[in-house]
């Protein structure tokens, strides 16, 4: 009887575009957390670099990246959606945080406009 454990290590071991899927997908993570933490240039030319090296452009040991370029639509798909959506995470979160501290700070800002006119009513009684 089959076990999820033995179908699946049979799929990912014998499916060259599952393999393939999985490195642009974990190549694409490592592009957006380095983008997330700042290094931006850093992350664009890694993004480029595995996209060139997947499709061949730029050369490399071709021992290392037989299944990449054997599949680069997989991967080159893979790396630039997750890419891409961890960059645009990024750029709803940094938005979502400046409205956040903005409304913040125009509460705070009323709360002390408010405290300075009870102040200057009590001192005219």
């Amino acid at each position: 009887m089959a076990t999820v454990e033995t179908v699946l290590s049979s799929i990912f071991s014998t499916i060259p575009e599952l393999h393939s899927g999985q490195l642009g997908l974990l190549a694409g993570l490592l592009v957006g957390v380095l983008y997330w933490h700042g290094h931006r240039q850093s992350a664009l030319g890694l993004l480029t670099g595995c996209y060139l090296l997947a499709l061949g452009v730029v050369p490399a040991s071709t021992r290392g990246l037989i299944v990449v370029q054997s599949k680069p639509w997989y991967f080159c798909s893979f790396l630039v959606l997750t890419s891409l959506g961890t960059i645009g995470g990024y750029a709803l979160w940094r938005r979502i945080s400046r409205s956040v501290q903005s409304r913040a700070l125009a509460v705070r800002h009323r709360a002390s406009d408010h405290e300075e006119g009870s102040r200057s009513h009590q001192n005219r009684t």
